[in-house]
């Protein structure tokens, strides 16, 4: 179902059914589903933000790990070829990262920022290798994914 685009014909109840939810459940225009949806992350929202919006479900591709567990993604560079790992998601998600290693290794994606892709990169400058690893987690319409993601770049070869 898509919620109306008329300004006179939408109600939270509307908002709860179009979430999956009881029409009745307990429901705040700040809490982060609904702020998906209207897809506003930050600042003032209404149910105008709300007007012929569709709550989809996100698809991770590749799929991460849920709650706990996180699933290991691997990027190789040699010959001066750039290392780099993409992750995709259906909807705009939210990417959340850290990382250790090279510092020259990237995302495309600030940490806490919003994206339907993000990739990391690790650039190939020379004869040295590096490693870097990131810990990333993307959250699509509250749908919650976990992944590891190791560069290696050996370098010219």
């Amino acid at each position: 179902m898509t919620l109306p685009v008329s300004p006179a014909s939408i109600s939270l109840q509307q908002v709860n059914v179009e979430l999956g939810r009881s029409s009745t459940a307990i429901i705040s225009l700040g809490e982060a589903d609904v702020r998906f949806l209207a897809n506003k992350l930050s600042g003032a929202i209404s149910l105008a933000d709300l007007y012929g919006k569709t709550y989809s479900v996100a698809v991770f591709t590749p799929d991460g790990g849920t709650l706990g567990s996180s699933v290991t993604l691997t990027g190789y560079g040699s010959g001066g070829d750039d290392a780099f790992v993409t992750i995709d998601c259906s909807v705009s998600a939210i990417w959340t990262w850290t990382r250790t290693g090279s510092t020259d290794a990237y995302a495309s994606v600030s940490s806490g920022g919003s994206s339907t892709s993000i990739t990391f990169t690790l650039p190939n400058f020379g004869f040295t290798a590096l490693s870097s690893t990131f810990s990333v987690q993307g959250n699509g319409n509250g749908t919650i994914r976990n992944w590891t993601v190791q560069l290696y770049n050996t370098g010219f070869s």
